[in-house]
């Protein structure tokens, strides 16, 4: 079997089995306060490729929204990005846990994605560097390494489209299940799928959320506008 051949079967059966498990694995943990969040995250090129989901309840909404942030922005992304924002000091719980049902697919689908773009190669030839950088005087990064950095989240961006799109497709297949069924949710209830770091929040809210539902969270203050175009 071609790659190409063995990518698509794998992101065809990620699909389906995350598609007919979440909604199983949700309903078995028992969620009791209104849930304004289904998360489900896809990783990075990093040491573990699996799948998280995440609960983001009312409780931890109303604890947010009572709590003062010294930088307002704080705030949104307590709300969207709760798995990065453990050191912030709110109370309310994030459940989560690993969507470990598609572990060896993904991690064979990964292996495919990244040959195809070197990753793993690129990465190899760099560790050295890198190390006698952390060894050495810290430094701030200059303008040069900062290009760098952003090149390289763009090729893992680029590199990472075909898992990502499956990814959307889940969540699109998600949206058609009566939640109300599962698990009690609130009327601002969405199913977000993004990276797991955040990197591409903004691309992913796009792709997951729907113009009216996206101008129906700022209104109530719990996304934040985009700049006005000048």
């Amino acid at each position: 079997m071609t790659n190409d051949k063995q990518l698509k079967a794998l992101l065809d059966t990620i699909e389906r089995n995350l598609t007919d498990w979440i909604p199983i694995g949700v309903k078995e943990l028992g969620i009791e306060s209104p849930a304004y969040c289904l998360f489900l995250w896809y990783q990075d090129f990093s040491d573990d490729f699996t799948p998280h989901y995440g609960i983001a309840t009312q409780d931890l909404l109303d604890a947010i929204k009572s709590t003062h942030f010294v930088d307002p922005f704080d705030k949104f992304e307590m709300i969207w990005r709760p798995q990065q924002c453990a050191d912030l000091d709110v109370p309310g719980r994030l459940v989560l846990d690993e969507c470990d049902i598609v572990e060896t697919e993904v991690e064979a689908c990964y292996e495919i994605l990244a040959k195809r773009a070197e990753i793993f190669e690129e990465d190899s030839e760099n560790e050295d560097e890198n190390q006698e950088d952390e060894l050495g005087d810290e430094e701030d990064l200059d303008e040069e390494d900062l290009d760098e950095d952003e090149e390289a989240i763009e090729k893992e961006f680029q590199a990472l489209a075909p898992f990502r799109e499956m990814m959307h497709r889940v969540g699109k297949n998600l949206q058609q299940v009566d939640w109300k069924k599962i698990m009690p949710i609130s009327d601002n209830f969405i199913i977000l799928v993004g990276d797991y770091v955040g990197y591409w929040l903004a691309e992913d809210f796009e792709e997951c959320v729907s113009l009216p539902k996206i101008d129906s969270l700022i209104a109530q203050g719990l996304l934040m506008a985009p700049p006005d175009d000048e």
